[in-house]
């Protein structure tokens, strides 16, 4: 059987619909929908209006330091 392998996940809230929304954390998961429990559950601190995650891999760098 095969075990699913963990990935990064970065998170983004906005406070208000009308916000952008900014990094708040990262989490790791094993799929996406792990991945929205975690984030939920690690950045609640605030009454956020939205919540985003991405998978890191799916991030395209524009600078990378050297």
């Amino acid at each position: 059987m095969a075990v699913a392998t963990e990935e990064y996940y970065e998170v983004f809230a906005a406070e208000r619909a009308q916000e952008a929304p900014r990094h708040v954390g990262t989490v790791r998961a094993r799929s996406a929908k792990d991945a929205v429990v975690f984030a939920y559950t690690m950045y609640d601190e605030f009454r956020w209006a939205e919540m985003f995650i991405v998978p890191r891999r799916s991030i395209v760098v524009v600078l990378r330091p050297e």
